[in-house]
């Protein structure tokens, strides 16, 4: 008996010790790719910051930018497609990069006739059965031409793109952490649970949960809040004319608090909105061309509503702002 007795208790321990090392195992490769992260974060960040100070070089930025997404996304071709559709050449996908940057740097003054040279190419990606196509179209296609008009027709256009984009980015990395962190938690203290979460985001991304989305619209708030006004003081309001009257500086911080939720709110809809075409097409990134992130669309889906609303929200401000002047 008393030889059994000690056999229970060692295999009492061996289970608490295995359940300790997959614990922290576990916890450990959460945080594998943070080293890739930063790497492409402290190569990334610096070199986007210098091509957004010259507005032609941060226009050729922005539909690169585009034409490398729109390239990702004819290679997310939905799962089941290709039994039925003839899978698209090198040539086609190119074509279709090419036409969808065309369109969004045609005509920047005119939003007529470019929606009219939008239907028209929608209505041939229908014709040839490219629905799929037409979806990307739709999803890029319109939220770049708004990146390339506020660096043609703003003054301030520098500040405007790099507040756009450290808010959606921040709430992108917030949400990240937070929903990581609540994970370990969770695992760590099996009496916790984690906040209730609508069904339909699980079905679209099963890895969603209610506190990643606290934790990136705090991210967002905070980017607004604190860190975009003390980035255009650094700017050296002195000699740069587009940030003395910067929003970001002559609104309220409950202003640019509201300015940073919308935005982190539209920001996590742009990312769900990725995951559920990356999920029909059975894939986890959009590509790998940038370590620890995915691809280029990867990076930008959560900017694609909030780059739409931006200025209206932006526009709103400003006119609220004048009035109390007046």
């Amino acid at each position: 008996m008393a030889v059994i007795k000690v056999r229970t208790n060692q295999q009492k321990d061996d289970v608490k010790s295995t359940l300790s090392s997959s614990s922290s195992s576990s916890s450990s490769s959460v945080w594998s790719d943070i080293p890739r992260r930063f790497f492409t974060i402290c190569v990334g960040v610096p070199a986007i910051w210098k091509l957004l100070q010259q507005p032609t070089l941060a226009y050729v930025f922005f539909m690169g930018a585009h034409g490398l997404c729109i390239w990702e996304f004819t290679l997310l071709e939905p799962s089941g497609t290709s039994s039925n559709h003839k899978k698209p050449s090198l040539l086609s996908r190119v074509g279709v990069s090419i036409t969808s940057v065309v369109l969004a740097s045609s005509v920047p003054n005119n939003d007529t006739i470019f929606f009219l040279l939008l239907v028209l190419t929608a209505g041939t990606f229908v014709m040839m059965q490219r629905r799929h196509w037409l979806t990307g179209l739709l999803l890029l296609t319109i939220p770049f031409r708004s990146w390339a008009q506020i660096q043609l027709r703003y003054d301030d256009a520098f500040i405007n793109s790099v507040s756009l984009l450290l808010v959606v980015w921040n709430a992108d990395t917030g949400a990240m952490l937070m929903g990581r962190i609540a994970g370990i938690a969770i695992r760590t203290y099996p009496s916790l649970n984690r906040l209730p979460m609508p069904q339909w985001i699980l079905q679209i991304s099963p890895k969603k949960s209610m506190e990643g989305f606290l934790g990136g619209i705090l991210g967002g708030v905070w980017t607004a809040v604190q860190w975009i006004p003390w980035i255009v003081h650094w700017t050296s309001p002195s000699s740069r004319s587009d940030t003395f009257d910067s929003i970001w500086l002559t609104s309220s911080w409950r202003q640019r608090a509201v300015l940073g939720a919308v935005l982190s709110v539209l920001a996590i809809i742009g990312d769900l909105t990725e995951s559920s075409i990356k999920r029909q097409s059975q894939a986890k990134d959009s590509g790998s061309i940038l370590p620890g992130h995915g691809g280029i669309l990867d990076r930008f889906d959560s900017s694609l509503l909030a780059v739409l609303f931006y200025q209206v929200i932006y526009c709103r401000i400003e006119e609220t702002n004048s009035k109390t002047k007046l």
